[in-house]
């Protein structure tokens, strides 16, 4: 009986030493396994919690990466502009992370598509282009500005007409 009681309260005391940066992440990780695009309800609690731990933790090297999380949130719950800053955000925090040309990106892709920025969309995606000319979603950048303003079928139609 005393074995199982020190075993247990060894359990608890270890649960209780967790840091709360450690429990932030504990928390991040069980709302990411619930996380659906089903529920606003979830998916707002793991936006918050992504960007809780930004904020609390801004030099902790997940922190960009939680930022870009909320952000891509922030977009699916109809929070462009929430998304755009925090993606500007992360761009002028870090610089340096792997983050940031995905972040760029998205953020023109925001612009352009959920906010209807057609100007501010154009500069984003020519500052992409320019830092990125070899970049996975260059091209894609390249193919943006091109049908910037155009509809689908217009899209469609330049296509057919190449």
């Amino acid at each position: 009986m005393r074995k199982l009681f020190l075993f247990l309260f060894g359990i608890v005391a270890l649960a209780a030493c967790q840091s709360p940066k450690e429990k932030a992440i504990k928390h991040i990780k069980e709302l990411e396994g619930n996380d659906s695009a089903f529920s606003n309800q979830l998916m707002t609690e793991l936006k918050t919690a992504y960007l809780d731990f930004a904020k609390t933790y801004p030099d902790d090297e997940q922190a960009p990466e939680y930022l870009f999380k909320g952000a891509q949130r922030a977009i699916v719950l109809e929070q462009a502009n929430e998304a755009v800053e925090l993606l500007a955000e992360l761009i002028q925090k870090y610089p340096k992370s792997k983050n940031v040309e995905d972040a760029l990106f998205l953020e023109a892709y925001t612009y352009e598509n959920n906010l209807q920025d057609l100007n501010k969309a154009q500069a984003i995606y020519q500052e992409f282009i320019k830092k990125y000319p070899k970049g996975e979603l260059a091209e894609d950048a390249k193919f943006a500005l091109d049908n910037l303003g155009k509809s689908p079928e217009e899209i469609i139609g330049n296509d057919d007409a190449e």
